[in-house]
């Protein structure tokens, strides 16, 4: 029998090339999505490749939709191996004018999500001996930004999530690991990407002086989720090009040698 991955925003962005990266690895994938036009069209895509591929309408920042939804992709694929957190939104606006509603649906979505559909999934990780999750950090989970304080509060929760959960349920044969992308090229990235100030800003302080690949992360996540790493939980691993490893441009000058 197939083993079975849930990742939520599959639909599109990152979550959608986890999606087709896991269905390579011959995977049945359930997608867990508010897009549903999208999220139909991928369902339709994968059955006419012949890939188990199943989309589910639920919006992961409400508890009882979770639990719906983790429990129709139960019914339908009989088990749940593995969930990718990967559904999220950013809300940019200074702090000073950061509004209750907009702060509390990143939040909401972000973090509260997260936390949601590993609850959901649990129950049946444990009836099938163990599993693995992979949440989806940020860079910005580990350093400050400007016009960026609900997002980076969310995934900096989600490292703390992570933590917490990998501890708790160890006993159970659960892994529970972390990603943290840096800049990485997407259809939703190109408007920031594509500003040539924003771009060699970026660039100068990456020390591979490029930006990521979708596949990059989606590769990285299935390392998480597979038996190489089953020695591996509560990690949140970067996948950023060297950013949190330091920037290459502070650095001493060499003294001169007279």
């Amino acid at each position: 029998m197939k083993k079975v991955a849930i990742v939520t925003g599959g639909a599109s962005g990152l979550g959608n090339a986890v999606v087709r990266e896991l269905a390579d690895q011959g995977l049945a994938v359930a997608v867990i999505d508010v897009a549903i036009e999208q999220g139909e069209s991928l369902e339709q895509e994968f059955t006419q490749q012949g890939k188990d591929l199943k989309f589910i309408y639920a919006d992961v920042s409400v508890q009882e939709e979770t639990r719906r939804a983790a429990a129709l992709v139960h019914e339908h694929f009989s088990r749940i191996d593995y969930l990718v957190n990967a559904a999220g939104i950013i809300k940019r606006e200074a702090a000073v004018r950061l509004q209750a509603d907009d702060l509390r649906q990143v939040l909401d979505i972000n973090l509260c999500g997260s936390v949601f559909m590993c609850q959901a999934v649990q129950p049946y990780m444990v009836q099938s001996g163990g599993g693995a999750i992979v949440n989806f950090a940020s860079m910005l989970a580990h350093y400050g930004s400007k016009n960026l304080l609900a997002y980076a509060a969310s995934k900096g929760g989600i490292v703390q999530v992570t933590k917490c959960l990998a501890v708790e349920w160890a006993e159970y044969n659960i892994r529970v690991n972390a990603v943290s992308p840096g800049y990485i090229q997407t259809n939703l990235s190109q408007g920031a990407v594509g500003d040539p100030v924003f771009r060699e800003r970026i660039l100068s302080r990456t020390p591979q002086g490029r930006f990521g690949l979708s596949g990059e992360v989606a590769s990285a996540i299935q390392f998480l989720l597979g038996d190489h790493a089953q020695f591996i939980t509560g990690v949140d691993l970067p996948v950023d090009g060297g950013i949190l490893a330091g920037d290459p441009a502070l650095f001493p000058p060499v003294p001169s040698v007279k």
